[in-house]
């Protein structure tokens, strides 16, 4: 007997939503940002003794000479009960690593709103974020933004040898600051 695709879809909206609901029970976002000076060269940036090879970046942080480097994690129980949903329902822990993503950059997008945009000086825009790990921008900005803004001891976020980071619900980023006269 086929079941009709509605009732999948039900089944996997379900599964969804309660992944939400079970996230908010134990994440504990954390956030860390910084305004720093950048020097540009040809191909990048340089903030304090940081080089940052990325024509991308380069061309985001063009319009000024400051940036922004932000670092957020929803906390390592967020991992620890990821893995303990993938051990009992697969789906279930799909679902809950899936949701959590979407929190993380969701988490991020309110502290911008609430707090980083109402620190900026009159006609000062920011650009969007940008992560290490995407287009031309290394993953290993990842350990210099977390060196540069403490984050392992104001946070408890880390890197592994394998560029990932711990815990792994965890974003760092760069945006760029600029005056819309």
């Amino acid at each position: 007997m086929r079941v009709p695709p509605d009732a999948h879809n039900d089944e996997l909206i379900l599964t969804v939503q309660n992944a939400f609901t079970k996230l908010q029970e134990f994440i504990t976002p954390r956030f860390l940002w910084g305004r720093f000076h950048i020097v540009h060269f040809d191909g990048g940036i340089q903030i304090d003794d940081m080089y940052i090879y990325s024509n991308y970046i380069s061309r985001l942080t063009s319009r000024g000479d400051e940036c922004i480097l932000l670092a957020a994690t929803l906390g390592h129980e967020t991992d620890r009960q990821i893995s303990i949903a993938q051990q009992k329902n697969m789906l279930d822990g799909l679902a809950l690593d899936a949701c959590a993503s979407v929190m993380i950059d969701s988490c991020i997008d309110g502290f911008i709103k609430s707090e980083i945009m109402p620190s900026l000086r009159q006609n000062e825009r920011m650009t969007h974020r940008f992560s290490p790990g995407y287009g031309d921008l290394s993953m290993n900005v990842t350990e210099d933004i977390i060196a540069v803004l403490d984050a392992t001891r104001r946070i408890g976020l880390s890197v592994t040898r394998s560029l990932m980071m711990s815990p792994i619900k965890s974003v760092t980023a760069i945006t760029g600051l600029y005056r819309n006269n």
